[in-house]
């Protein structure tokens, strides 16, 4: 599931030009996965403990199955967008329960058990979104980009064969509160518009735009009201949010996915695009930022000891800001290197400051809201990436549209009008071939637009560490802890 979030990325080149596709139906590639994951996280959450969490899992296995089927029979991008909302949906549904049932497996064993099994699921997501790049390169540079998601299907059928073999559960008790449904509706109805309305901003398609921001904006005050009268029993307890201490772990976790995954695709579109290396290529490129989080993954444990850990937490996302900063200054004729800096410090930022986060979130709050604030936690990580992806993608467009006005194009600089004309004002990469005459316009206005990607990314990643300063406080013990401790 946490693979095929940075898997797509490298293929993003390779859909474009078989699909013929736009930037924002690009963006939608990735946030329909996304935004419907994280969207329903919490709701499969809820419905699990209604109806099991090991149906549920097994539900959601069978639909990322059928829908990585669906992405790579795609005839079309609209057909393959559907298929990554659907995809998201199951992800959402196996994430929802996968920690419920390793929990319920590990009841009645020593307590370092149950620690060792939430690290090992919490590594295989650390390892398969920092790979993803790489194993997409070599599964296209092999066969073509269909394959990312085809690959999915043995894979989901042996976890199937397997949960229905060995993974019981305990029966479950009567839930105390009905289903949020409302809520669940209106998250979701609001999340896609809000989204829309970002990734068309700069399109021809203004009433529509209007349109979906309206419907987002009331969707989100109606489920923000609808939350905070349901009180605990709420699919988002809104509550939790009155804790700095939580509150600052959300939004590191919210920042730090949209200066990482939230800029992957349009790194990669500049080192495919622009410098014309391969998958396989852009694959180990990237791969220096995992690297990197191997060498400091040592770093973080003995650290905390040493310093606080909101200091800690700063001290990561300075970081990450300096090497921001430092690639900020791409030229035209830059080679990788340039952005060397940034994979190097985001990824010893995000080894410094991730592995606190998920800890600080639910340390803080009673015993019987953990659950409740896990889940949070976890939805605002994807939630993270697509508004990185959304806002980036709008930033990007507006710098190449003001850099490319159709108003100045000529008949001397167009060798193909109409194709040149659909490519600028719907800000396709491929602008370059299209319009020969323009090439070294759009090259600048591409870079122009990475400098300004990065320097924004910095600045949001100070204002982070900022926030961890001021909003992250010592541990206290909660009640309900001191009187289990006693």
């Amino acid at each position: 599931m946490t693979l095929d979030i940075t898997v797509v990325n490298i293929a993003l080149p390779k859909i474009s030009k078989d699909l013929l596709t736009n930037l924002a139906q690009l963006q939608w590639v990735m946030n329909g996965y996304t935004l419907s994951f994280a969207a329903l996280l919490l709701l499969a959450g809820a419905i699990s403990d209604r109806m099991g969490r090991r149906p549920i899992f097994l539900c959601g296995n069978g639909v990322f199955v059928l829908a990585s089927l669906g992405c790579a029979m795609a005839p079309s991008i609209n057909a393959l967008i559907i298929a990554r909302v659907l995809q998201g949906a199951g992800g959402a549904m196996v994430l929802g329960t996968a920690l419920a049932l390793i929990a319920s497996a590990c009841e009645g064993e020593p307590p370092q058990v149950r620690t060792s099994a939430v690290g090992l699921f919490a590594a295989g997501g650390a390892v398969s979104a920092a790979t993803g790049p790489l194993i997409g390169g070599m599964l296209i540079q092999g066969a073509s980009w269909p394959w990312l998601f085809a690959i999915n299907t043995p894979v989901g059928l042996l976890i199937i064969f397997f949960t229905l073999r060995y993974v019981d559960e305990k029966p479950l008790p009567a839930p105390r509160y009905p289903l949020d449904v409302a809520g669940a509706v209106f998250v979701t109805l609001s999340l896609f518009s809000l989204n829309y309305a970002a990734l068309n901003f700069s399109s021809d398609s203004a009433p529509y735009v209007c349109h979906a921001l309206l419907i987002g904006l009331i969707s989100a005050v109606l489920f923000l009201w609808i939350e905070g009268h349901r009180g605990d029993r709420a699919l988002l307890h809104l509550r939790l949010f009155r804790i700095p201490t939580f509150l600052g772990a959300i939004l590191l976790s919210f920042a730090g996915r949209i200066f990482s995954f939230g800029l992957l695709p349009f790194i990669t579109l500049w080192l495919n695009g622009l410098l014309h290396y391969s998958v396989w290529h852009t694959g180990l490129i990237l791969l220096s930022q995992s690297l990197a989080m191997v060498i400091a993954a040592g770093l973080s444990g003995p650290l905390s000891r040493l310093i606080p850990v909101r200091v800690l937490l700063a001290i990561g996302m300075f970081i990450v800001a300096i090497g921001l900063t430092m690639s900020s200054h791409v030229q035209i004729n830059s080679d990788w290197l340039v952005i060397l800096p940034l994979l190097l410090m985001q990824g010893v930022g995000a080894d410094l400051t991730m592995p606190h986060l998920m800890d600080l979130a639910v340390s803080v709050v009673p015993a019987h809201q953990a659950g409740a604030a896990s889940g949070t936690a976890n939805t605002f990580f994807p939630l993270g990436t697509a508004v990185g992806i959304a806002l980036f993608g709008l930033l990007l467009s507006h710098v190449i549209q003001q850099a490319l006005p159709l108003s100045r194009l000529s008949a001397s600089d167009i060798s193909e009008p109409a194709s040149a004309l659909q490519a600028i004002s719907n800000a396709r990469f491929n602008v370059l071939t299209a319009v020969p005459g323009l090439q070294l316009q759009a090259q600048q206005a591409w870079v122009d637009a990475l400098n300004l990607l990065f320097r924004v990314a910095a600045v949001t990643s100070v204002i982070a560490g900022l926030a961890a300063l001021w909003l992250i406080r010592p541990a206290q013990p909660q009640p309900e802890q001191a009187q289990e401790s006693a």
